[in-house]
């Protein structure tokens, strides 16, 4: 019985959302039906967990971006493994950047690591690794750009799994320095990455990824076309609602 909650458990897991971005349905897993597998742990990391600097809640499980009082807030939940969340970040981000940039928006990131234990490869843990480490030197959103402009081609194409490109990847915007590159190589934020999926795992209301919450509803859900103007929108009321 324990084996098949489980089984189910991680069902509910699978990458397997559909949205609308700018009039065009995004097929974020529907042409890749992923067959879950349980696969065997690896032998557990007993380090302490590291947490990035600036995290901002309590638990310190999550990445902030943006002012932080500013009047719009925006929850994304992603794995740098998942086609779809490339996608939406492809469409998004030039316009939340904007928003972030002019006070308006504070994006709170949660960083997932799941897509590796459904199929071969370490490439989530490790990106999500050298992203907090970007955080440490205050490069996190620059690193998290270039991320998402160098994704998997799928699921199972574990390309940030190469450490030596993760690296590369970081010099783009800067990140060179020792203490970055030795993050990197040695997992340094490995067990905070644990941390924040384990959170993930432990909550029901988010079934996978993408996910973006804004005022408690998860904006793929809505029927209207999830857009750059119609976020902008969505921000500039709660703007105009703050009377900021």
């Amino acid at each position: 019985m324990r084996h098949e909650r489980r089984r189910d458990e991680i069902r509910k897991r699978r990458v397997r959302r559909a949205a609308i971005t700018g009039g065009i349905a995004l097929a974020l897993a529907g042409n890749v039906v992923l067959t879950v597998m349980v696969r065997a742990n690896r032998a557990s990391d007993d380090r302490p967990v590291v947490t990035p600097a600036g995290v901002t809640d309590q638990a310190g499980l999550v990445i902030s971006v943006g002012r932080a009082d500013a009047p719009a807030v925006m929850t994304i939940y992603e794995d740098l493994r998942c086609p779809g969340c490339a996608r939406i970040e492809r469409t998004l981000h030039e316009t939340i950047n904007r928003l972030e940039d002019a006070g308006k928006l504070r994006v709170d990131y949660h960083i997932l690591s799941f897509v590796d234990r459904i199929v071969p490869g370490e490439g989530s843990r490790r990106a999500a690794n050298a992203l907090a480490a970007a955080q440490d030197a205050g490069r996190f959103r620059a690193y998290h750009d270039v991320l998402y402009a160098h994704p998997p081609v799928a699921e199972d194409v574990d390309t940030f799994g190469d450490k030596d490109l993760l690296l590369k990847l970081a010099q783009k915007v800067g990140l060179s320095g020792e203490r970055f590159t030795a993050a990197v190589r040695e997992g340094t934020h490995d067990t905070w990455v644990a941390e924040v999926q384990r959170a993930f795992d432990q909550q029901d209301e988010i079934q996978g990824t993408p996910a973006l919450l804004f005022k408690g509803h998860d904006l793929l859900k809505d029927p209207e076309s999830l857009s750059p103007e119609r976020l902008t929108t969505l921000v500039e009321q709660e703007v105009t609602a703050h009377g900021t």
